[in-house]
C-alpha cells in the first residue's frame, strides 16, 4: 500500500471513519486518489444542489446489488461517477425521476481485434468507423448505459449495442437521450431518460 489516509489529511472533513477505511483498502495510491476524486466531486455537488445542510463528512453513497451508487440519505437523487487516469466526472439531476449514467475514457491506442471482439458484437463493429476515436466513443456510450439500467458489468456486453449513437439492448432500441463530446484525449458520454 502507499499511502495511509487519515480524516486530518484532508483540508474539510470530507470523509467519515467507514469512509477513510475505503479508501485505505485500495492497494494503489493510483486507486485511492481516483476514488478520493470522483467522493469528493460527488459530494461538492450533492451538498451544493440538494444536501445544503449536511455536512461533507455525513453525505455517503451506498451501493445497489450490482454496484451502482446511491445517496444513502436520499436514494431517490439519480447520480452516476466515472474516472479515467487523469480526470473524474460525476452527474447528479435535480428531477428525482430522471435516469442518468456517464462515462469517461482515456482515448489510448485503436484497441485490437480481441478487444473489439469481447466489447462489442459483430454487427456493432460493422458499423463502426475504422478509427480510434469512433471505437472509444461508442465504448464510453455503452459503459454509459450499463450504469444507467444500474447493472455495470453484471449485464453482458453483447446484449447490448451502440450504433450511429442509438442504444438497442436485447435487440429493441431504447428511448435515451445520448450526448458524447471529446476533451482534450479524452470522451466523455452521458446516457438519459427522456422525461
Amino acid at each position: 500500500m502507499d499511502k495511509l489516509f487519515q480524516k486530518n489529511n484532508f483540508i474539510k472533513p470530507f470523509f467519515n471513519d467507514e469512509e477513510i477505511s475505503a479508501i485505505n483498502s485500495f492497494k494503489a495510491l493510483k486507486k485511492q486518489i481516483e476514488w478520493i476524486s470522483g467522493r469528493v466531486l460527488i459530494k461538492q455537488m450533492l451538498h451544493h444542489f440538494f444536501l445544503k445542510t449536511i455536512p461533507l463528512d455525513q453525505i455517503t453513497l451506498s451501493y445497489l446489488e450490482q454496484g451502482a451508487p446511491f445517496v444513502t440519505q436520499r436514494p431517490y437523487i439519480p447520480i452516476s461517477l466515472s474516472h479515467s487516469n487523469d480526470y473524474t466526472t460525476a452527474a447528479c439531476c435535480k428531477d428525482k425521476g430522471q435516469i442518468i449514467g456517464i462515462d469517461i475514457e482515456k482515448i489510448a491506442k485503436k484497441p485490437d481485434i480481441f478487444f473489439l471482439k469481447t466489447a462489442f458484437t459483430h454487427n456493432e463493429i460493422s458499423h463502426l468507423e475504422n478509427n480510434t476515436d469512433q471505437i472509444f466513443k461508442n465504448w464510453t456510450i455503452k459503459e454509459a448505459y450499463l450504469k444507467y439500467i444500474k447493472k455495470g458489468f453484471n449485464e453482458s456486453l453483447h446484449s447490448v449495442e451502440v450504433i450511429n449513437d442509438e442504444i438497442w439492448h436485447n435487440k429493441k432500441k431504447i428511448s435515451v437521450d445520448v450526448y458524447s463530446t471529446f476533451i482534450d484525449d479524452y470522451v466523455l458520454s452521458l446516457v438519459s431518460s427522456r422525461i
